[in-house]
This record gives structure tokens, C-alpha cells and sequence, in this order.
């Protein structure tokens, strides 16, 4: 889930240790009203400041599409309210509020306080915001980032945490420093970037899967580089802007094979495909579709024109829960963690994968999973041009 590096070999350190024993997820949490983090340089241009930014903006970021459904706000409005009111709770929260997992018995994973945190940013709704910020603080572990899961009871399950949930509340508190223009949620960003760019990369700069774990373990959908260029310019720190993105797309490129369909995990030894594209790896269109769409990043492009490509041919209501790297179908389910992140692919080229994707996701998420119903809402608010790089407003 999260992930940091260094433009200086020499300066990074990194502590890594072996899986806990599943596939972890993260997020992080804070108080009403702002962050709690401590002095910090003054804001560089475009953060800590411009808004508000409401809900709904339909913009198009650079040269992607968003979608012609019709009534596309409202539509994104109410699949937000629709999971909000099912899977936001306070019970177990500690005063706060919290995304619960009926697959994980009702416990929470810092995944779902990431997205939930998105989701609430770019829907101008900030007593869900900092509920679930504040959740997330109360269970950070001694790195400074949110353990990975917690029962509804509030016990550490999962401990250390996961970079890709550790990525997403960094780039939501960043969002919320534009959005409210708050310093104290660009300061709590800063320590969260700062944390893991001590614990999540490895020594060449690959993205770690988590502050505690991972060896060669790599999970390439964890890899979000347009959130990278806005940390390098929150901490003055160019390794992020630099030597991580560049090594992670050279990782990307070596997985992707012909389709864009990268593996659910490998490793930095062989860089194995055998793992199907599953339900980690659905994340990768969407985390290169917002590089593509908000930076014109040529490379994004390259991986896009492969997946949006493949996922145009297969058409939107018929992407199943499954593919080879190849491009052979292993499941059939059909859902929005996986039809929606083809749609953001959709967006550089493909506007009848984009229309599809979107219109399938108004009318719901294709089960009641809480993973499938969470991404909905983000896939959704990307599509319809409202997960935006605020930075760049």
C-alpha cells in the first residue's frame, strides 16, 4: 500500500521483514478539523490552499476523456451515499468512524480507510473525512502508519501496515489540504509521505508492500506515480519524483505483458507473471490512468493503449473477475473493482469502455462485497471528472 524512495541510495533505510501472512491493506486516520502534524516549511505552490473544490467539478484532466452518461453526478452522489450509509460506521470506531469489511467479520482494513478517505475529499464531505483520518491514528503502529486490519472490536489483527492503503491516505490528506485549505492536513501528509519513504522502498527503490514486511515480495498495482510527483514537491524530496517512479515503471513494463494485465504478486527475483490479474492487481489501470490523465506521462500511455485496448475489445459488461497474463478469462464474476478500473483506462482513447464502465457502475457494483462497492465510487468519481490532482486546479 505505501510507498516511498530515495533519489540518493545513501540516504535511505529501510526495515523489512516476512509477510504476516495475507495480503495486507492500509489506510490512515485523524481528527476533525485538521491534522495533528508538527511545524513544517511553508506550503509549496498548489498545496495547502485553493479551495474549496466542490462537488460535482466534471473536468477533464489533460487529454483524457470522462464519460457521457448522462446525469453523471448524480449518479456518483448517490453510489457514495449508498456506501457510505452501508459500510461507514461509528460502532468499534472509538468516538470516530471507520469503513467495515462483512468479509474481514466486520473488522476494518487501512485500505478501506484510504479509499474512504478519497471518496470523502473529492465529495466535499469532511465529517467522513476526518472520522475516518481519526480512526486511522488511533491505530497506527510504531512506524507512524496505520496497522493493516482491525476487528470491529478495535484489536490490531494485521499488524505494520500496507503501502498501497499508506499511499492513498497521504494523497487524501494532500487533497484535503487544497480542499479546505488546511497546513495541518499537509503537515499530517508530509509524516505519513516521510514515514514511508523510511520503511516502504526497498534499496534500487522498489515499492516495499508494507513497513514490517516484504523481502522481494512486489506488488505492482501498489505503484501510484502521479500521487509520487505531488509527495516529491510536498517534502522537497525528489526521489520520489525521480528514482522511484522510474523504477517502478521499469517493473511495470517487465509485468504488464501484451494486455496490461499485470500478476496479483511477484517477486523482484524472477519478476514472475504465473499469478493471475486478480483482485489486487484491478487497482493498476486506475493508478496509471491518473499519471496519464493529470501529468500526460508518455509511459502511462504505453500501458494504457495495451490494457484500454484489450478491455475495449472484451467490452465493458462482460470484464470478468479474472485474466491471465495472457489475456485467458479465469473468472467470470462481473464487477466494479474490475469493470471500473478498465473504464479509467478507457479514458485515454476509449470512450464506448468508458461509457460502458460507468453506466455499469450506476447501476450498481455487481455484488454487495465491500471492496467492489468502495472502488465503485472511486472508479466512478474518476470517470465523471471529479478525482482530480488538486494541486494542479
Amino acid at each position: 500500500m505505501r510507498c516511498s524512495l530515495f533519489f540518493s541510495l545513501a540516504l535511505l533505510v529501510v526495515a523489512s521483514c516476512s509477510s504476516p501472512g495475507g495480503d495486507p491493506t492500509g489506510g490512515a486516520g485523524t481528527t476533525g478539523g485538521g491534522g495533528t502534524g508538527g511545524s513544517s516549511p511553508p506550503p509549496p505552490p498548489g498545496l495547502g490552499q485553493g479551495g474549496p473544490f466542490n462537488f460535482p467539478q466534471n473536468k477533464k484532466s489533460g487529454s483524457c476523456l470522462i464519460t457521457t452518461v448522462a446525469n453523471a453526478a448524480a449518479a456518483t452522489s448517490s453510489a457514495y451515499n449508498s456506501w457510505k450509509n452501508t459500510f461507514v460506521t461509528s460502532n468499534g470506531a472509538g468516538g470516530f468512524l471507520r469503513v467495515q469489511s462483512p468479509q474481514h467479520q466486520s473488522g476494518t482494513v487501512s485500505e478501506g480507510i484510504g479509499y474512504g478517505m478519497i471518496a470523502a475529499v473529492y465529495m466535499y464531505d469532511r465529517p467522513t473525512f476526518d472520522g475516518l483520518w481519526s480512526y486511522a491514528k488511533l491505530h497506527f503502529d510504531t512506524k507512524g502508519l496505520m496497522n493493516w486490519q482491525i476487528s470491529s472490536s478495535g484489536a490490531t489483527v494485521g499488524a505494520g501496515s500496507a503501502t498501497d492503503a499508506d499511499e492513498d491516505i497521504a494523497w487524501a490528506l494532500l487533497m484535503a489540504s487544497d480542499q479546505w485549505s488546511s497546513l495541518a492536513y499537509l503537515d499530517d501528509a508530509r509524516a505519513v509521505i516521510d514515514a514511508m519513504y523510511g520503511t516502504e522502498i526497498a534499496g534500487d527503490g522498489t515499492l516495499k508492500p508494507g513497513d514490517n514486511w516484504g523481502d522481494t515480495t512486489y506488488y505492482a498495482d501498489y505503484f501510484s506515480p502521479a500521487y509520487f510527483r505531488v509527495f516529491a514537491r510536498a517534502t522537497d524530496n525528489p526521489a520520489w519524483s525521480g528514482v522511484i517512479i522510474d523504477r517502478n515503471y521499469t517493473l511495470l513494463a517487465s509485468l504488464s505483458g501484451p494486455n496490461g494485465l499485470v500478476p496479483n504478486g511477484s517477486d523482484t527475483v524472477t519478476l514472475s507473471t504465473s499469478m493471475n490479474y486478480g483482485y489486487n492487481a484491478c487497482r493498476m489501470p486506475w493508478r496509471i490512468a491518473m499519471d496519464y490523465c493529470f501529468n500526460g506521462e508518455p509511459r502511462a500511455k504505453t500501458y494504457l493503449d495495451k490494457a484500454g485496448a484489450f478491455f475495449n475489445g472484451v467490452g465493458a459488461a462482460n470484464i470478468g473477475d479474472g485474466y491471465s497474463n495472457s489475456g485467458s478469462q479465469t473468472s467470470g464474476n462481473h464487477n466494479m473493482a474490475f469493470i471500473g478500473t478498465a473504464g479509467d483506462a478507457g479514458m485515454a482513447g476509449w470512450q464506448t469502455l468508458l461509457d460502458g464502465a460507468f453506466m455499469f457502475g450506476a447501476n450498481g457494483a455487481g455484488d454487495n462485497a465491500y471492496f467492489t462497492n468502495t472502488l465503485r465510487v472511486v472508479h466512478m468519481l474518476m470517470m465523471s471528472g471529479n478525482l482530480l490532482d488538486y494541486s494542479h486546479q
